[in-house]
């Protein structure tokens, strides 16, 4: 009986496609389910210990009929990747385009580092260009304040920037990201939250999109 390989992500020393036949580069491998248990924790255990690559070895799956809780660790850990600055070598299959306005898309996920290849909707090798020709390492980041957050917003192509200083809102954002049920969430605010793209709904599920900067590569006014 053959059984099959473990989802796993494969690390590597450096982010260079060529660098990756070179002798110890290769940083061995973690499974994808536990790797995105406590994803920003990973993220910086990985990124501390040398690896500036990460390859997913199967498709990320964000359709319809993906599981919503893996799919939402995952994406925690492409977004905590993405803000190390960890070059993220994923496939990805998105729902058709206006299926879900609300879930995973080119635009939505547009601040992550871009797929190597999309799966799903139509055009997908244009929505991969373009996606790809558009991402810059703080796309979509959210900066904590006393007693307020700062998102700073490119996705829509200029900068749109979003101060969250109601306590109402401030406790949403929390809870959404302590249990993306979002159970106790005022409808209404977790709608104004959708409205900006700062939550991506996942099947019942929801993703709190924006990341912390960890590094600042661009230019401040860029950013």
């Amino acid at each position: 009986m053959i059984t099959a390989r473990k989802p796993v992500i494969d690390l590597w020393r450096d982010y260079r496609e060529h660098a990756r036949t070179l002798p110890g580069m290769h940083l061995g491998s973690v499974a994808v389910s536990d790797a995105s248990l406590d994803a920003a924790h990973t993220a910086r255990e990985l990124y501390r210990t040398g690896v500036r690559r990460a390859e997913f070895s199967t498709l990320v799956d964000l359709s319809p009929a993906a599981e919503p809780v893996c799919a939402v660790r995952v994406l925690d850990l492409v977004r905590e990747l993405t803000a190390w600055g960890v070059v993220v070598d994923w496939r990805v299959r998105l729902p058709e385009a206006g299926a879900c306005p609300a879930g995973p898309s080119a635009f939505t996920l547009s601040h992550l580092y871009p797929p190597s290849r999309i799966e799903g909707p139509a055009g997908a090798a244009e929505l991969r260009s373009t996606w790809a020709e558009g991402f810059f390492l703080g796309k979509c980041v959210v900066r904590n304040g006393p007693g307020f957050l700062e998102i700073r917003d490119h996705r829509p192509g200029v900068l749109n920037r979003i101060v969250i200083d109601d306590p109402v809102y401030l406790a949403a954002v929390e809870a959404v990201r302590a249990d993306p049920s979002a159970d106790g969430v005022d409808p209404a605010v977790r709608g104004d939250l959708v409205a900006e793209s700062l939550l991506v709904a996942v099947g019942d599920l929801w993703w709190w999109a924006p990341h912390r900067p960890h590094r600042w590569p661009q230019p401040p006014f860029r950013v």
